[in-house]
Formats: structure tokens, sequence, C-alpha cells
């Protein structure tokens, strides 16, 4: 009988232990527990925790990029809408756990790449995709007359993200979606539909 590799429970269950408790409050015995596997075979498949982080990162942008093709490229309607129902389905994700877990992607940002290189060298490249893809559909608007055009897409995309981050850490704290409603109903308009110069 062959054994079945236990990195898909690491990867899944280990994520699911740090996205809840943070990164530096999910020790290896956790995350192999949660995972049900002993605590040796995680070096079977990590060398390292922060190897761990790197990979868990990569899965949960897998997710994240999968939504940004499916509201952004792929969905109809004018790009400030497709914009708009993109960051009310993030916002829409915090309800079932009262918003106490933000994002895997600012919380690893905040958490972890000030004490790891590896770390912080994936998340730079993962927060220049999610830029890149909210830039594509803010030049799509721009193009189309619809979105301002005084200020560069991708510093808009930055602007946009950055905030959201933000706003994201407030929920947390808050227990509470106000800060993302302030993002979507105020923010996100007045970014997009400024002056058209």
């Amino acid at each position: 009988m062959i054994a079945r590799s236990k990195r898909p429970g690491f990867l899944d269950d280990g994520l699911e232990l740090v996205h809840r408790t943070g990164f530096a409050g999910a020790g290896i015995a956790a995350i192999a527990a949660a995972a049900r596997a002993p605590k040796g075979s995680f070096y079977n498949h990590f060398r390292s925790k922060e190897e761990f982080g790197v990979a868990i990162l990569d899965r949960y942008f897998e997710a994240v990029q999968a939504t940004l093709v499916d509201l952004l490229e792929r969905a109809e309607g004018a790009p400030a809408e497709r914009l708009h129902a993109y960051f009310a389905f993030l916002r829409d994700l915090g309800t079932d756990r009262g918003y106490a877990r933000g994002c895997l992607v600012g919380n690893l940002s905040a958490e972890a790449a000030p004490v790891s290189a590896a770390l912080r060298e994936a998340l730079a490249v993962r927060l220049a995709e999610w830029t890149a893809a909210l830039a594509r559909t803010i030049a799509a608007g721009q193009s189309a007359g619809e979105i301002r055009r005084d200020v560069p897409a991708e510093i808009l995309a930055r602007l946009l993200l950055d905030a959201w981050q933000g706003a994201l850490l407030r929920a947390k704290v808050e227990r509470a979606p106000d800060s993302l409603d302030v993002f979507l109903d105020v923010l996100l308009p007045s970014l997009l539909e400024g002056s058209s110069a």
C-alpha cells in the first residue's frame, strides 16, 4: 500500500490554522496536529516553517487569482462596476467569521515580512500580481472614459489595494464591516470617479 502524501493536508489545514491564529501563533506541532500528521512528518515536506509560510501563501493566492479572473476579467459590466463587485465580494467573505481573520496576504505582510526575507519576497511578488490585475481593469475603464485618467492605472490600483488592506485590519479589530463599507461607498468612487483630465 502506497502512503498518501501529507503535504496537501499541511497546506490546507495549516493554512486554515495560520489564518485563524497567526503565523507566529501556529507552531509546527499545532500545524501537524491540524493536518492530522506526526510532527516529524512536517520536515518531510518543508525544510522550515518559513518555507511552509511561502507554500501556504501560494496556496491562498490561488483563490485570490481565481476570484480576480472571475470577477474582474470574465465578468460582464463596465470596469468600475466590476471593481465594485470584486471588493463587495471580498467584504462579504468576512461575514461568516465576524471579520476576525482579515486577508492572509495582509496578515503575513504585517506579521512575518519584517522577520522573514523569503516571505517578504514572496509577498512582494503576490502583491505585484494583485496590483497588476486591478490595474488592467482600471486601465480598461480609463480607455472607456469611465475612470479618471489623471492618475496612472497602476498607482490607482496600488492605492485601492493598500486602502483595502488597511480597511481589513480595522475590520479585524472592530469585528465589523464598517471600514469596508466606507471603502466601497466613499473611497472607491472617489478614487475612480475623480477628475478625468
